[in-house]
């Protein structure tokens, strides 16, 4: 009984998904060099439709805690200027951003599961580093892609209300937020700039190795990627969900000199499956060097169960190993508590 019930939930997951995803707008427009008209694409190899599904049946995620209670950690500051960045790790890929007094958020997630549904799919064990009442006031979200674990509506509905920061997205994912309600949106293509009034930040959309879709109907069709932030306190890089690939050598043609890179280095694993869309440590800690950064940080780890076939803390001794094999001091590379906030030197 057991056995049935564990395969029927991806089953009714998965339908669940496909009713959903074939309701959503997506994007329409001219055809360009990663866009055929129809669909998103890039120049790296990238997992059909068919290996997906092969993916989430025989993913087998190693037993996680059921739940871990992190120790506190302060309070973030209400601003930061002069220079000064600050940055602190709040769960998976949701950093805050602290620069040139503004305050910015990548792909918050605050709800219990990254899914469609309430009753099932990745499941949270543990808190957000920083709760949601303690955040000093958002100025903008960066959104990478519209996965559910990286855009999650409830949060940004939350997040809106308390604070109507400016919401930067990819090609598509517009028509989405709007919706839903959503009317501070700015929708953007790669290497397009935002720049905000009255400040010297400047945001770039950039390339990434990956995908789109909330579901089956709608692969790759609205546009993923990571985002470069320019402004006072330095040149800021956010990978986003990303494989390593051809696009950071040319990410590294027009930026340089990187003060902090924020990189993925967990849910790695099957890597057969995830290498074309995740890095690996080792993948991160090539992407540091390749970028000539001053300080990494690590994200999108250690948050939602059933999410990868890694164990909880797997990252951290892949990451150490990476470093030693590349002869990079570990304290070149942060990996921050839940809710940790550091000045980036």
């Amino acid at each position: 009984m057991k056995k049935i019930k564990m395969i029927m939930i991806p089953v009714i997951l998965i339908t669940t998904i496909i009713i959903i995803s074939c309701h959503y707008n997506t994007y329409k427009g001219l055809p360009s060099d990663h866009f055929d008209g129809s669909r998103f694409y890039h120049n790296d190899s990238s997992n059909s439709l068919k290996s997906i599904i092969k993916m989430l049946w025989t993913m087998n995620p190693p037993e996680w805690p059921e739940w871990i209670n992190d120790s506190s950690q302060p309070i973030p500051p209400k601003r930061v200027e002069n220079g000064r960045l600050r940055v602190t790790f709040i769960n998976h890929a949701t950093v805050l951003l602290q620069m040139d007094n503004l305050n910015i958020l990548t792909d918050p997630t605050w709800s219990k599961r990254s899914s469609p549904v309430s009753w099932a799919g990745p499941k949270r064990v543990r808190n957000p580093g920083v709760a949601m009442e303690d955040l000093p006031v958002i100025d903008a979200i960066l959104i990478s892609h519209n996965h559910y674990d990286h855009l999650d509506l409830p949060t940004l509905r939350e997040l809106t209300k308390k604070h109507n920061p400016k919401i930067l997205v990819g090609l598509g994912v517009k028509k989405l937020l709007e919706s839903e309600g959503f009317n501070n949106v700015v929708e953007m293509d790669w290497w397009h700039e935002f720049s905000f009034n009255n400040s010297t930040t400047k945001i770039t959309f950039v390339p990434s190795r990956h995908a789109s879709g909330r579901g089956i109907c709608d692969k790759d069709k609205t546009l993923w990627g990571g985002f470069v932030l320019e402004g006072n306190s330095g040149r800021i890089y956010f990978a986003g969900d990303t494989g390593y690939g051809s696009f950071l050598k040319e990410i590294n043609k027009r930026f340089d000199n990187f003060r902090l890179a924020i990189l993925p280095i967990g849910a790695y694993e099957p890597r057969w499956f995830m290498e074309k869309e995740h890095m690996n440590p080792e993948d991160a800690v090539r992407a540091h060097q390749l970028l000539n950064v001053q300080q990494s940080l690590g994200m999108h780890f250690g948050t939602f169960s059933g999410h990868t076939d890694e164990t909880i803390i797997q990252h951290e001794k892949d990451l150490l190993n990476a470093l030693i094999k590349h002869n990079i001091k570990i304290s070149k590379f942060w990996v921050l508590k839940f809710g940790e906030g550091r000045d980036v030197p």
